[in-house]
């Protein structure tokens, strides 16, 4: 069977028998594979994304064979479902995102500190010099070494080291102000 008579057959492929639809697929396949493959790799943007998109797109044109319309042309209508099907990996691709982004966004309100901890936390700064609280902030809050501190505040690593220890010693002292029955440990392993 070619792809000319299929056009012909009255009420689309519903009375084929089990061989034709799989021998019209087949020339099928072999006729537009290349063209879907190419509109496929041209809306989705990657290879293998796009050979995937091929075999879904055929597994469909055999599934959608029977509704197949006399008045339509093969390439077409094959056209429109690689169209379809990319568009909508796309739009899926959007919402994972969306989801993800989602996610993040819940996680972060999870993680979020409470209005106590935050305002402990602005107290032990404020309890330090400015210059100690810029170098707390960077250490313990944006995660930096001490050497990527010093670089990034041009200064040298042992000033950064007595920075923090000041900022220690001021956040312990503030603390054991505030909480005179609390033991709170002594030293500084930076």
């Amino acid at each position: 069977m070619t792809v000319k008579a299929l056009r012909v057959i009255p009420g689309g492929l519903a009375g084929m028998n089990a061989a034709g639809p799989s021998g019209l697929l087949e020339e099928l396949y072999e006729k537009h594979a290349g063209a879907v493959y190419a509109r496929c790799r041209y809306l989705l943007r990657d290879d293998a994304e796009a050979r995937d998109a091929l075999q879904d797109v055929f597994v469909k044109v055999l599934d959608a064979l029977p509704e197949f319309r006399q008045a339509a042309s093969p390439s077409t209508w094959i056209s429109r479902i690689a169209t379809h099907h990319c568009l909508n990996l796309i739009r899926a691709r959007k919402a994972m995102w969306r989801e993800q982004i989602q996610a993040l966004s819940r996680d972060r309100k999870l993680e979020t500190e409470t209005p106590e901890r935050r305002e402990l936390v602005r107290v032990l700064l404020n309890a330090a010099p400015e210059e100690a609280q810029e170098v707390a902030v960077m250490y313990f809050v944006d995660e930096l070494t001490q050497a990527e501190i010093a670089q990034e505040l041009s200064r040298s690593l042992p000033t950064v080291r007595k920075r923090l220890r000041e900022f220690l010693e001021c956040a312990r002292a503030a603390l054991k102000e505030a909480l005179p029955d609390v033991m709170l440990p002594e030293g500084d392993d930076l």
